[in-house]
């Protein structure tokens, strides 16, 4: 095959080619792309011939992509990147790539693969793992992840956390009487009242069932920790209104406050939990502080 053939078939396989081909020079500015480029990142071939490549990248991820850049340059030999690129329309691209660089005619050569999608359904499976179906809360294992991350935090800065354990009085009457469907309904409006009564730095979660844990973060004192379970409290007794019945339920509240009543996660929810199981058993719809 004569040199001219070799290289129309080369052009007809980066015309049929998915993935885009770009080649940069040892400035950072394209020189070319292929015709996926467009497909891909919206821009024509015209639009970025001469403009720097990571003009592109998604400023979060500029950086990085540079260092990759300059050991491409130099001739390491790198396992593929990913990093986000910006299309013309404004949309994130997720970008698996892999890049060589040529010494004969000074320029890096790379193949981008879109992995958006595959990145979107991670994100998705990776927010389900920590997440509760019902309310979309962050379930017992991403609660007690935070709490740990929490925990760090406050014992790094000599701060005071506390976990509040709530239960919710009346609920299987209702459960009972109602039915599951309107049960669980309930359950996200009484969710939704919850992280209505703390802050955004704070961590409101299901436990399961009827149970709820709120992490409150670098609070100033005990008697804030109960003033903001007080708060909860009196939301929680005042009526729902689900599929127009008139519901009403109250709240058994346990405190528990790092370091007085634990310096581990379960440790804190187990004297939170006692907590709560007092207040439950004096009649309910009261907000306890852990003694221990």
């Amino acid at each position: 095959m004569k040199n001219n053939e070799l290289a129309i078939s080369l052009a007809d396989v980066m015309e049929l080619m998915l993935d885009a081909v770009c080649v940069v020079d040892r400035n950072g500015s394209f020189v070319f792309v292929s015709a996926a480029f467009e497909n891909m990142f919206g821009y024509a071939p015209c639009e970025v011939i001469g403009t720097p490549m990571v003009n592109m990248v998604y400023p979060e991820d500029r950086e990085k992509t540079l260092v990759v850049a300059e050991s491409v340059v130099a001739g390491e030999v790198l396992p593929r990147f990913e990093n986000r690129w910006v299309r013309k329309d404004g949309k994130v691209v997720n970008v698996l790539w892999s890049a060589r660089w040529s010494e004969e005619h000074q320029v890096r050569i790379a193949v981008a693969h879109d992995i958006s999608e595959r990145k979107e359904m991670e994100a998705q499976l990776l927010y389900a793992a920590g997440h509760d179906d019902l309310t979309s809360l962050p379930n017992r294992t991403l609660l007690l992840d935070r709490l740990q991350s929490s925990l760090m935090l406050a014992k790094r800065e000599k701060a005071v956390l506390s976990v509040l354990f709530i239960d919710i009085d009346g609920f299987k009457d209702i459960n009972d009487g109602y039915g599951h469907a309107v049960g669980d309904l309930l359950l996200q409006q009484i969710a939704t009242r919850l992280v209505a009564c703390v802050r955004k730095s704070d961590t409101v979660g299901r436990l399961g069932g009827d149970e709820f844990l709120i992490i409150l973060n670098k609070i100033n004192n005990t008697e804030s920790a109960a003033l903001v379970a007080e708060k909860i409290r009196m939301a929680l007794s005042e009526e729902f209104i689900v599929k127009g019945s008139s519901l009403s339920v109250a709240a058994s509240i346990g405190i528990a406050c790092y370091p007085e009543n634990g310096k581990e996660p379960l440790d804190l929810v187990q004297s939170a939990d006692h907590a709560m199981y007092q207040a439950k058993n004096n009649g309910g719809d009261k907000v306890i502080l852990a003694t221990s």
